[in-house]
């Protein structure tokens, strides 16, 4: 049976870069929720003998599951699993005695300038996604992920939003003055002479042609077939050593990447692996087979997310949100891990356990269980399937030592979070925005207490009315107006620093205050004026460093000889940190729990290597191919479920007989 269910999948394999299956992903419908229980899958045997390392989907979901983590993957996690099981024994364990995370915020008492009283919000962690639609190749799609969840909780009517016609400016300090990075409010005269005069862009045009040479030379060199993950992780680069290979020089790696990689990581760029970044997405096209310019690339199991919810109301919601560039919610994205837990604590098969720390963590071989031991819980209690969400090196301490050396590997950023209010509003004006990020390449007098970057969140949250000059529209949830910071500190610069070198709360508000004042021009007078909150986020960002898919893919063997199958992994330690990959790493893991990740093709299921995660969570690492789908762009509407072009002037269409309304 085995080796039928090898040559089954080996045939699957081929079959998907067919036309036929790329036909059928935009013909067929399938069901929303159907099961698929392929009888060529690899079944796990009744003794449990031999794990041959193929996805596995077990005869029936388990009915007992353990969740470690009560963060945002740990939280969307347990509530799928309680939606689609509502007789599955669902328990949630969490360290901290809160939920939600490193998504925090917090409401605080403030007087204006005229001593008004009111209350901002002040938010730590994630405050916005970026959705992830686009008008030319196909690359991600886990905000499909994220707009299911926010439709299933009823939180659509919530959603702020930024529209892609809203442009909000992007600054880099450097090498000690804010740069305005080009974009559609500049003209192409102040365009031309911010590239020539500022030093942060010195050696960009040279290193653009030496770009174009490469990418060119990439499209003409292609080879005949997509090179196996294997011959990707044995040329893996950083992406320092990546694009300073791609530009021939490294100015441009120094001053403008390793600022983008402390605003998204508050990693290192020449130590983050290039294939766990969104560049990798940008520039995989070409390392695949030349198509005709009718047709693109796109990855598997986003053709198959992008197939599964086309009759969803999500759908709907993606629909509204084509022409959006950003959303959040009113007082930070608390407002959904605050609705995931007010529908978990309704669930009468779900218990949520704060305070307990989990200590070890074992394999019950007799009875086929994982063994749960917390700091409140000494005895251990067993469970059929556990989920950590853990941060990876806090799961393998936890586990018996030995047990995932390629987990005791990982490593994690600190970052130290400072808030700032002013009663004044826009003191950070001239320079409008998102805010600012400062490159490794700043020299240390002027970055002396390492700042990764400043946001601007009250040029977010308030905006010019543009029917009533001299007012502001409020899509936050403050009840003043004024001017909100976040500064964000740390980051790569202390991974050797011992926990007591560390700044305290009250250094790391004076440093933040000082940088500020620095590098927006304030005043003395105007600093004392702040009104300051801070919390430390210890090893708040995983870093995917070079080696990363390696170290999954032997994690991923640790992990079934260790626990036979019984254990899965989700979150920023194996999938690419952030808001959206941590929901599409739950939705995954719940519908591998489910059974639920198929192919519908005419007549016959196909179920291929790379679709599915696997009882590990990491199979996507592990599988020898990078399976990819040859799919028609005139076709990739369809497969979003609407046409763009006539859902953006419907879009306007309502927006504009919403404003002859006003």
């Amino acid at each position: 049976m085995l080796a039928t269910s090898q040559r089954c999948l080996a045939r699957s394999q081929r079959l998907i870069t067919s036309s036929h299956l790329s036909s059928s992903l935009r013909s067929s419908s399938p069901p929303r929720y159907s099961c698929l229980l392929s009888t060529t899958s690899v079944r796990r045997q009744s003794n449990h003998g031999d794990v041959d390392g193929l996805p596995t989907i077990f005869d029936r979901p388990p009915a007992s599951v353990a969740v470690l983590g009560g963060g945002l993957t740990g939280l969307a996690t347990a509530f799928w699993l309680a939606w689609w099981h509502p007789q599955m024994k669902i328990t949630i364990y969490e360290a901290s005695n809160r939920l939600g995370g490193w998504i925090d915020s917090e409401e605080v008492k403030v007087k204006g300038l005229t001593g008004e009283k009111g209350s901002v919000w002040f938010q730590r962690g994630a405050r916005m996604v970026n959705p992830q639609h686009s008008r030319g190749p196909l690359y991600r799609y886990d905000d499909l992920a994220f707009y299911l969840l926010v439709t299933q909780l009823g939180l659509s009517e919530q959603l702020q939003n930024a529209p892609e016609t809203e442009v909000m400016g992007k600054y880099i300090y450097y090498p000690d003055h804010l740069v305005q990075l080009p974009d559609k409010s500049m003209t192409l005269l102040e365009v031309w002479q911010t590239l020539r005069k500022e030093p942060l862009f010195e050696g960009l045009f040279p290193s653009l042609w030496s770009f174009g040479k490469t990418r060119l030379r990439q499209l003409f060199t292609s080879t005949l077939k997509p090179p196996t993950q294997d011959a990707h992780s044995k040329n893996e680069l950083s992406v320092g050593e990546h694009f300073t290979k791609m530009f021939g020089r490294s100015d441009l790696v120094e001053n403008v990447l390793s600022a983008v990689m402390h605003g998204i990581y508050g990693g290192d760029v020449w130590k983050l692996s290039v294939q766990r970044t969104p560049f990798w997405d940008v520039l995989k096209d070409g390392r695949y087979p030349r198509l005709p310019p009718a047709y693109t690339w796109l990855d598997t199991p986003d053709a198959e997310l992008l197939n599964w919810v086309r009759g969803d109301a999500c759908r709907e919601l993606a629909e509204d949100h084509l022409t959006t560039s950003a959303h959040w919610f009113p007082s930070g994205l608390n407002e959904l891990t605050d609705a995931l837990v007010e529908f978990l604590k309704k669930r009468g098969n779900v218990t949520i356990r704060l305070g307990h720390r989990v200590t070890s963590m074992t394999y019950a071989a007799k009875a086929d269980r994982v063994a749960i031991r917390t700091s409140k819980q000494p005895t251990p209690i067993t469970y059929e399937k556990v989920i950590s969400t853990l941060y990876a090196k806090t799961l393998a301490d936890i586990c018996s030592p030995g047990t995932l050396p390629s987990l005791e590997k990982s490593t994690a950023t600190t970052i130290r979070v400072v808030n700032l209010w002013y009663p004044e509003p826009g003191l950070n004006h001239p320079h409008k925005g998102f805010g600012y990020l400062i490159p490794q390449s700043v020299p240390f007098q002027e970055n002396r207490h390492f700042i990764l970057g400043v946001m601007f969140d009250s040029d977010r949250e308030w905006v010019p009315n543009p029917h009533r000059p001299g007012q502001y529209i409020n899509r936050g949830k403050d009840t003043i107006r004024g001017t909100k910071l976040t500064v964000m500190m740390g980051g790569h610069y202390w991974d050797h620093l011992p926990p007591h070198e560390i700044p305290d709360e009250q250094t790391a508000i004076r440093y933040a205050k000082n940088a500020v004042a620095r590098h927006l021009g304030f005043s003395r007078a105007t600093n004392d004026t702040a009104v300051v909150s801070t919390k430390l986020c210890k090893d708040c960002i995983p870093q995917q460093l070079v080696g990363h898919r390696e170290r999954m893919k032997a994690a991923h063997e640790e992990l079934l000889a260790a626990f036979r199958g019984r254990v899965a992994v989700a979150g920023g330690s194996y999938q690419v940190p952030g808001v959206l990959p941590s929901i599409r790493a739950a939705l995954d893991i719940a519908r591998q729990i489910r059974g639920s990740f198929h192919w519908q093709a005419a007549t016959r299921a196909v179920e291929t290597k790379s679709i599915t995660v696997g009882d590990t969570g990491l199979w996507r690492f592990a599988a020898p191919v990078r399976s990819m789908v040859r799919v028609d762009k005139s076709g990739f509407t369809a497969l979003r479920g609407h046409d763009r072009r006539l859902a953006i002037i419907r879009r306007k269409r309502a927006e504009s007989e919403r404003e002859r309304e006003v």
